[in-house]
């Protein structure tokens, strides 16, 4: 499904606009500022059969069965199903899903270290899902013109000079940091960075992540009203960082301004 490697067909120049100082990363085989990644079609196909499978077993189990051990695998379903379309284009709560599937009441097996494998293994494949899909859909709008103009920009040229130093630590770095980094792995897209290194990067990053919101399930006994406050604190925490980033910015201009003057 994902392609990967650097190779250039025999007498063709490279289309990439040239950034001063980049270190050379892996980019996408055979994709220019025009070209959308190869199996983009195929991955779209591959996303909608992955998500409506878990929404059809979280919906489906319980309206089978209906014991209370079905209406914990539907609530497993239902956290791969909604992990799966959480990403900067729906940027949804995630760690309360995390911390409610672990919890004792609706965990699919009693002990704790396995209910923390299976519950931090399953969450970061669907959470790679949904960032490889928001990769494809990004890459496919951007290709129509708007990525060339982007990369033309000073912004971009600094940025990805920054992001080529160590953009696989960098990636997995904010894949663990509870907080919304978007602009990372829009970067990522811009600069047709590997999509495998990108997943892995992922999976890399969010694993010990919801193992931590696991484990806090487990340890912790949660119950729902416990789930709901560590969220709201969370994001919270979340819009602060965010508003306190805009305001060093704007103060930052202000200084620069004022020197130029």
């Amino acid at each position: 499904m994902l392609t990967d490697g650097d190779a250039k067909a025999p007498g063709v120049a490279d289309s990439s606009p040239p950034v001063a100082g980049a270190a050379s990363q892996p980019l996408l085989a055979g994709v220019g500022p025009e070209q959308a990644p190869r199996g983009t079609w195929a991955w779209f196909a591959f996303f909608f059969l992955w998500t409506f499978g878990w929404l059809v077993v979280a919906l489906y189990v319980p309206e089978r069965y209906g014991d209370a051990w079905a209406l914990r695998v539907s609530m497993l379903a239902a956290m791969c199903f909604y992990l799966s379309l959480c990403n900067s284009i729906l940027p949804l709560p995630t760690a309360w899903i995390i911390l409610l599937a672990a919890s004792p009441q609706h965990a699919v097996v009693e002990t704790g270290w396995l209910r923390v494998l299976i519950v931090a293994s399953l969450a970061s494949v669907s959470t790679v899902t949904a960032n490889l899909n928001e990769y494809h859909l990004l890459s496919y709008l951007l290709h129509w013109g708007l990525g060339r103009r982007l990369r033309r920009t000073r912004v971009y040229g600094w940025a990805i000079r920054w992001f080529d130093k160590a953009p696989f630590q960098l990636l997995a770095l904010i894949a663990f940091i509870p907080l919304p980094i978007d602009a990372v792995r829009w970067l990522a897209v811009l600069r047709g960075y590997s999509r495998r290194r990108f997943a892995l990067a992922y999976l890399v990053g969010r694993w010990p992540r919801y193992v931590l919101f696991a484990w806090c399930a487990v340890l912790l006994e949660l119950r729902g009203w416990q789930i709901v406050l560590i969220q709201v604190g969370l994001v919270g925490a979340a819009l602060t960082a965010r508003l306190l980033w805009h305001v060093v910015q704007r103060l930052r201009r202000g200084t620069l301004d004022a020197t130029a003057n």
